[in-house]
């Protein structure tokens, strides 16, 4: 026998289950080392997200002052002079801009001012030129512009950067930050500038417009590792000083603080307080930019109209401007989740209107282990639902357990600000249902190899693939199942054939075989085997067959029609006929592998399959070519033409049996005369049974005289003779036989 049952069931789950395992520390380690592959997929999903965040108009206090193509084209090609700048920052304070910001590096003299290219002409020339009815204000257009900065809320830009010696000949050595405290929330926290990122120098306004400045604000952005833009540092460090960034100065400057107080933790900043808002930031002091789209969303004003008074005041009074240039020579275009020409301008407006409209991206110290859990929770759920259940269940309820994280994590995003990538779960839940379905599909194959090896030499290729579909692989472990079992035998075979060689003996039992075995596996039957000139069947098993004893039933008799049709064939030849006797019994028996670990048969053993051998064996004594037990006939019902036989207690058996033959239908005259026959029999087999044997054996002496072939009419005239001369004791009908 097979091992013991649920022993596949487990082997799969244990599988199942160190595969899900395996998935689990795999995603885990994935997310503790973010190779750069999976950060680019979830900075995919970071700007799905995002879109998701757009919505609303900005805030009405950051706008764009664009020093654009029709500006170069009006006042002149850049870098403008800056008289003219000085000129644009007049127009915009006159307008009511509460504070400036100028994206815009002036880290060398003005080449353009009248008092340096009159030293210029000089030195080279030696030509002293004179000029007359300017003011002397103009003559440096450097001087005029720190003038006009003394008396504006400006805050001009400085940059860090990497280069060992970047000062420009003339330029500030030391940025002047717009003021920061430090409110250090833990005892012994290290100072601020120890958590920033850091330049190895750094490009100031050159002295004079550094000085003249309200502040200095970093204008550094710096993109992702895919050069896409979605955060500004609000402040970065230089010289271990911490320098505030343009947007948070430029803000400061408007908003009337004296100083943005930041907060830090033993782990780096946590927020600063700017405007009278708490704005959330990383440890390295980085703010994500909640976008409200593509580019020149943030209201955009050309430097042009605003210097020929072409813009309302009203639109540009209390309002916070950033100065720079968007012309296409200058290539100040940065890439977005939005835009691939996004005004690197702009983003310093877009940080401004994220502080103010509060729609912060979050980034607590808990999201790492949150992410964990929920890779936890949802590969543990996921590796239990494909383990266990099928197929069908399992992928759709997969699908909505992967939606509810992709749509939980759109939630906290969008709803609460906070980003938690879901990349890591969904890779979880798919990698457990990949490795589940895998490893079920690999045993389900190997179980119908199995099935197919098993079944394959005893069933229609058509029962083994409903085998093989339905899984019945338990039909091989051993069941009691209820099957109608054949046997049948050739009669005289030995005698018949014991003066043919062995090779022609071998070629006519294959083609009896052949022919007799298509019929069982036609009829939904179970070849057991072949022994001799013997075979063995059954059905029922391992699949249910409706009406099984009246199936087997007619195979038995197809069987008969098709030896007919053998003889036919072999008799021209051999010079013999082939004779078949077949018994069947419906029962009860054990059905399933059997035999040792080296060699294994699918088989049926029980008593059921003992008494169908010994009606395989009545057939002989009763001279018919078929036996039935009573349990067949009964459940046969009508569909055949029924003969009983006898009332038998075979060898092994300790209650007697009723046995039938079936018989071939006949047509016309010959119909009614076996019909006639069979009245006088049934009458004559009843008043055996009875104990009637004298008038019993009349009509069986009767029916031997009209029939002298038939075997069975004198075995009961002979039989009813001797009961009649020697009646038995306790007679109940049934014949005893004491041999096979």
């Amino acid at each position: 026998m097979t091992g013991k049952p649920g022993r596949k069931g487990a082997k799969k789950f244990y599988c199942t289950t160190a595969a899900g395992l395996l998935c689990l520390f795999l995603v885990s380690a994935l997310l503790i080392m973010r190779p750069a592959f999976f950060e680019r997929i979830d900075r995919g999903v970071y700007d799905l997200y995002l879109h998701a965040l757009a919505n609303g108009e900005p805030s009405p206090v950051p706008i764009v002052i664009d020093i654009d193509e029709d500006s170069l084209r009006e006042f002149g090609q850049w870098p403008w002079a800056r008289y003219l700048f000085a000129d644009l920052l007049i127009a915009l304070y006159e307008s009511g801009v509460s504070a400036i910001g100028v994206d815009i590096l002036m880290a060398e003299p003005d080449r353009t001012s009248p008092a340096l290219w009159s030293d210029q002409l000089e030195r080279q020339f030696g030509i002293e030129p004179e000029i007359t009815g300017l003011p002397p204000e103009l003559m440096d257009n450097d001087d005029y512009l720190a003038s006009v900065l003394e008396q504006i809320p400006v805050i001009m830009a400085a940059q860090l950067t990497d280069l060992a010696d970047s000062l420009a000949d003339g330029a500030a050595a030391q940025p002047r930050s717009f003021p920061i405290t430090e409110e250090m929330r833990a005892p012994g926290a290290p100072p601020l500038a120890q958590f920033l990122p850091r330049g190895r120098s750094i490009i100031m306004p050159i002295p004079k417009i550094a000085d003249a400045s309200s502040a200095h604000g970093l204008m550094n952005a710096e993109g992702d590792s895919d050069s896409i833009f979605r955060r500004v540092p609000l402040f970065l460090a230089y010289n271990d000083t911490p320098i505030a960034g343009l947007a948070l100065s430029t803000l400061a400057l408007g908003a009337g603080d004296k100083s943005v107080v930041v907060h830090v933790s033993g782990d780096g900043p946590e927020s600063v307080r700017v405007a009278g808002i708490d704005v959330p930031v990383s440890h390295a002091g980085m703010m994500p930019i909640a976008f409200r789209g593509p580019g020149r969303i943030i209201p955009t004003y050309s430097a042009k109209d605003v210097m020929n008074g072409n813009v309302d005041p009203a639109l540009l009074a209390g309002r916070i401007a950033f100065v720079g240039s968007t012309a296409a020579g200058l290539k100040d275009l940065r890439s977005t989740p939005f835009d691939n020409d996004y005004p690197g301008l702009e983003l310093h407006a877009a940080a401004v209107d994220t502080i103010l409209s509060e729609r912060f991206i979050r980034e607590p110290s808990w999201i790492p282990g949150a992410t964990f859990l929920m890779i936890l929770l949802s590969g543990g759920l996921s590796l239990f639902l494909f383990s266990t259940a099928r197929p069908q269940i399992a992928f759709p309820v997969g699908v909505v357990l992967a939606a509810g994280v992709w749509f939980g994590c759109r939630y906290m995003m969008v709803g609460r600000g906070i980003y938690i990538t879901p990349l890591y779960t969904l890779l979880s839940i798919f990698l457990q249902a990949f490795s589940a379905f895998s490893i079920r599909f690999w045993l389900e194959e190997k179980e119908k190899r199995v099935l197919r090896k098993a079944f394959a030499n005893y069933v229609s290729p058509e029962i083994v693939g409903r085998i093989v579909e339905s899984g019945s692989v338990s039909s091989l472990q051993g069941e009691q199942r209820n099957i109608s079992v054949l046997f049948t035998d050739l009669r005289g075979f030995t005698s018949l054939t014991e003066k043919m060689e062995p090779t022609q003996v071998v070629s006519m039992l294959g083609s009896y075989f052949t022919p007799m075995t298509s019929i069982v596996r036609d009829s939904m039957g179970t070849l057991d085997k072949f022994v001799g000139d013997a075979l063995m069947a059954f059905w029922n098993a391992p699949l249910d067959v409706p009406d099984h004893p009246a199936v087997a039933v007619g195979a038995l008799l197809e069987m008969h029609k098709a030896l007919e049709r053998l003889n036919d064939e072999i008799e021209p030849v051999h010079g013999l006929r082939l004779r078949m006797g077949g018994g069947i019994h419906t029962g009860d028996a054990h059905v399933g592998n059997m035999g040792t670990a080296e060699l294994m048969d699918y088989t049926a053993i029980g008593d059921t399959v003992n008494t169908a051998s010994r009606l395989e064996g009545m057939c002989a004594k009763y001279g018919v070519g078929i036996v039935i037990s009573g349990d067949t006939a009964e459940r046969c019902g009508d569909r055949f033409t029924l003969k009983p036989i006898d009332l038998v207690r075979v060898k092994g058996r300790t209650t007697g049996i009723p046995i039938y033959t079936v018989l071939a239908r006949e047509d016309g005259e010959r119909a009614r005369e076996a019909q006639k026959e069979l009245s006088i029999w049934d009458e004559a087999f009843g008043l055996y049974i009875r104990g009637d044997f004298e008038s019993s054996g009349r009509l069986c002496s009767e029916l031997a005289g009209k029939h002298p072939g038939e075997k069975l009419y004198q075995i009961f005239a002979e039989r009813t003779k001797e009961m009649a001369e020697h009646p038995p004791e306790n007679w109940d009908g049934v014949f005893i036989y004491e041999s096979k």
